[in-house]
């Protein structure tokens, strides 16, 4: 019989990890009522919800954000060493999102489970997190509200080593978690960040001169039709083309856009290359602008150097003409103002659509000068760019962290 440790361990460790029920090492209680009718700005007893443990919490809860004004008799409090599982929720693989309560003297809601330990509770946190998600989904009761009764878990299996590992592991993931918090955090700030530029450097509505101008430039801006300033770049004949998983080209679908350029790790359908030259009327090129008009309406990207890629028929491709900046008119799309002009637009409930007749004659606010076109289309490009560029940092922390909870624990 194999010797029960992890695949990726810290030095000074070698002792095999106990199986053990979690009935064994520790045991679940509910929490009391707390509901939200209940929470209140002028409460004043701290409490916890179960959906803010899928809302708001990682595995370790630190910060306390709402408050209850239940009667204190009628609640159950908590010492700092509690586990939390959420009691009710729609997703099965939802109910390992647990976390410990750090902070003593908190009330905690009736639809949580509420597990004790004598072990190191973030180690449990983040050992349900990361190998009880399909354990506690298949005990999962009920249909479109699903729920988890704590007597089905005590049953389940589990391993755990020496509390002085239990520690160590945990510490590590704590430290993980708080550099994605501080990436997540400079994230969202770029993001409003360029929110706030994007607000300054396009007039508002009624104006005809942005509160935010690089200098040597005072012209009023001027507006204008869709049409009169793209063209449409591609024909694909109104129709998606016969895909394949094996050919070469790639098809753009509105998962692939949104971003400063397309994302390709969201292709999942190719064509061949009789299809590419045959089907399409005129190919892709850097610089024209997607445009999604079916679905997630009004999602704007603007093509890179892979010119040999397709375009499915809920997106059209644009080509900027008179001139025009393609880098600024992305932007353009991308103001809310605009992309409130374009559901304006919208036919359908079910699945939006927008004509791309009707498209055309949209209005536009944009600067004469190509060069303050240029200004302003480079300067976003850059904060874009700096914003992918935290992104891609962030995601691959959590895909170094969900490597990790696979290694380290049995």
């Amino acid at each position: 019989m194999s010797k029960k440790v992890p695949e990726l361990r810290f030095k000074g460790f070698t002792d095999e990890w106990e199986q053990r029920k979690l009935g064994e090492v520790g045991y679940f209680y509910y929490g009391k009522s707390a509901p939200k009718w209940s929470v209140t700005e002028d409460a004043e007893t701290p409490c916890i919800r179960y959906g803010e443990l899928y809302t708001k919490y990682g595995a370790k809860i630190s910060n306390i954000y709402s408050h209850t004004n239940i009667n204190p008799k009628n609640l159950k409090f908590s010492t700092g060493n509690e586990v939390l599982v959420p009691r009710v929720g729609e997703n099965p693989l939802d109910f390992s999102l647990c976390s410990w309560l750090s902070i003593p003297n908190v009330a905690i809601g009736e639809m949580i489970s509420v597990y004790n330990t004598n072990e190191n509770p973030l180690f449990i946190s983040y050992y349900f997190r990361g190998q009880m998600k399909y354990e506690f989904a298949k005990r999962v009761e009920g249909g479109n509200v699903s729920n988890l009764y704590y007597s089905y878990l005590e049953d389940i299996d589990l391993y755990i080593p020496k509390l002085e590992e239990q520690i160590a592991i945990s510490k590590f993931f704590e430290n993980l978690d708080n550099t994605i918090a501080l990436y997540q955090r400079k994230l969202d700030l770029l993001k409003e960040q360029k929110k706030g530029f994007l607000q300054k450097m396009f007039p508002k509505n009624g104006a005809k001169v942005p509160e935010l101008r690089f200098a040597g430039f005072a012209d009023d801006w001027e507006e204008r039709k869709l049409g009169d300033i793209v063209v449409k770049a591609v024909d694909n004949r109104g129709k998606t083309p016969p895909t394949s998983e094996n050919d070469k080209y790639p098809l753009l679908e509105v998962a692939s856009i949104g971003g400063y350029y397309p994302n390709y790790s969201k292709v999942t359908k190719f064509v061949n290359y009789n299809i590419f030259n045959s089907w399409f009327r005129s190919h892709l090129k850097k610089g024209d602008i997607l445009f999604s008009t079916v679905g997630n309406t009004g999602l704007a990207t603007l093509m890179d150097d892979n010119q040999d890629a397709t375009i499915a028929q809920n997106i059209v491709g644009f080509r900027a003409k008179n001139s025009n900046v393609p880098e600024f008119l992305l932007q353009m799309f991308k103001l809310p103002s605009n992309l409130k002009k374009v559901k304006r637009i919208e036919m359908g409930a079910v699945q939006p659509s927008i004509k791309v007749s009707q498209l055309i004659k949209v209005q536009y606010l944009l600067p004469k000068c190509k060069h303050e076109q240029e200004r302003i289309g480079s300067f976003l490009k850059k904060l874009d760019e700096i914003i992918e560029l935290h992104q891609r940092k962030l995601d691959l922390l959590k895909e170094q962290k969900k490597g990790f909870l696979q290694k380290m624990f049995v």
